[in-house]
């Protein structure tokens, strides 16, 4: 990322950090992301955008944030700063489901010049603010992404995604009634050509159930197995089902972690 300076002066400065490093780890991790219902971020010259964790692509990206956030580290210098200046700061509002609200901003060095101060960002460094309290953070990709990388966030799925759950659709028919509850997350694992024929495949799907969206209970994932050829169409081949996968591959499966 290119090298952002922002001057200000400052006229007033400063309360210490009163928050421990041992204190600090003690309360990780600080969010989790089920916990989290949006993210509002409001950047420099007045633009911003809203991360819902109801849309499944933005939900990929409040958890990207939050694992920032709970494996950042404590970082010494200044948490308050009375800027005079005309700017929009960047800003990061954490909305949670239970309605509290925590906030991230970039953290800043000062100097003192004549009887003011001149202030810079501290580069990889942010003030995270929850329940009254006060921390300074060194995190690289947190900085980063407040700063610019947020506005390049895709808008609505990929087109990877988008050709999966098409190719996922046209075979969805071909399944047993048995199997018809399993059309969350669908993927396409690996499709080969039979003896190198473009117009001949094995396509190898998979997805979860979806009667567990709305449950306690753990995802059940579906395997299939089939063959794709003009002579004679679809024909499944294997079906294999993975009966309550772990919370880690049913993200995985949903994209919701790497």
């Amino acid at each position: 990322m290119k090298n952002i300076v922002l001057l200000f002066l400052v006229f007033g400065l400063f309360c210490p950090v009163d928050i421990t490093e041992a204190s600090f780890q003690l309360q990780k991790p600080l969010l989790t992301p089920e916990d989290v219902l949006s993210l509002q971020v409001n950047g420099l010259y007045g633009r911003s955008r809203l991360f819902n964790e109801s849309d499944g692509d933005e939900e990929v990206t409040i958890n990207k944030v939050i694992k920032w956030l709970n494996t950042s580290s404590l970082s010494n210098g200044p948490t308050e700063l009375e800027l005079n200046t005309t700017h929009t700061l960047p800003k990061l509002k954490i909305i949670m489901k239970n309605g509290n609200i925590s906030v991230i901003e970039p953290a800043y060095n000062c100097l003192s010049a004549s009887k003011t101060k001149i202030c810079t960002l501290a580069e990889g460094e942010v003030i995270y603010t929850w329940d009254n309290k006060k921390v300074r953070l060194q995190s690289r990709e947190l900085f980063d992404w407040l700063l610019v990388e947020w506005k390049y966030e895709s808008v609505g799925a990929s087109k990877e995604e988008l050709l999966e759950e098409t190719l996922y659709s046209r075979y969805y028919p071909y399944f047993e009634k048995t199997y018809s509850d399993f059309i969350m997350c669908p993927r396409i694992d690996k499709i080969e050509r039979i003896n190198g024929d473009t117009r001949r495949h094995i396509v190898r799907v998979s997805a979860l159930n979806y009667s567990a969206h709305h449950g306690d209970i753990p995802y059940d994932r579906i395997h299939i197995t089939l063959s794709d050829t003009p002579e004679n169409g679809v024909k499944i081949i294997k079906v294999e089902i993975k009966k309550s996968i772990s919370v880690t591959e049913s993200r995985k499966q949903c994209r919701r972690e790497n």
